[in-house]
């Protein structure tokens, strides 16, 4: 780590903390304030790993955990590396999903916790590419793997 760059972990931490504001009550809260960051690096690629313990409120009525809200998972995970990779001055924000595709391969019951292992790929002034993988922690198997397009929305300068 470069001695310039702040603590990758905090970084995120940092980010996680500011959605969680008092102001803030969005849907994604309930995923927010479970999730743990036990590692973040900025070499080789921006990345991050992140827990969480699926509880039924996260599920379907099955007692699995719901696809809407893997996707959820995905979407917050694999956004917050982008803050790793980020040049000085770009990508202040979070920005807007351009796409988001995942795989289920594997059901998660109420009661388990999973790990999202989540990178950029690739990031330009405008997009960036992530990807993510969700494996049970108890036996490692991997459960969904998602594919993360975003769009920058920081305000654009006039080029004049």
């Amino acid at each position: 780590m470069s001695p310039s760059k702040p603590d990758p972990r905090g970084v995120i931490q940092n980010f996680i903390d500011y959605m969680l504001n008092e102001d803030y009550a969005g849907h994604d809260t309930a995923v927010l304030r479970r999730l743990k960051v036990p590692s973040a690096y900025y070499k080789p690629t921006p990345c991050a790993t992140f827990r969480i313990n699926i509880t039924p409120d996260l599920c379907n009525k099955s007692g699995n955990l719901h696809g809407g809200a893997t996707a959820m998972i995905f979407d917050l995970c694999t956004t917050f590396p982008i803050f790793l990779a980020r040049q000085e001055g770009s990508w202040k924000t979070p920005s807007v999903s351009r796409t988001l595709n995942v795989a289920y391969l594997a059901a998660v019951r109420a009661g388990e916790e999973v790990e999202v292992e989540a990178e950029v790929i690739g990031i330009g002034k405008r997009l960036v590419h992530c990807r993510g993988t969700m494996k049970r922690v108890s036996d490692g198997t991997v459960v969904a793997t998602c594919e993360h397009g975003k769009v920058n929305t920081d305000s654009q300068r006039s080029k004049l």
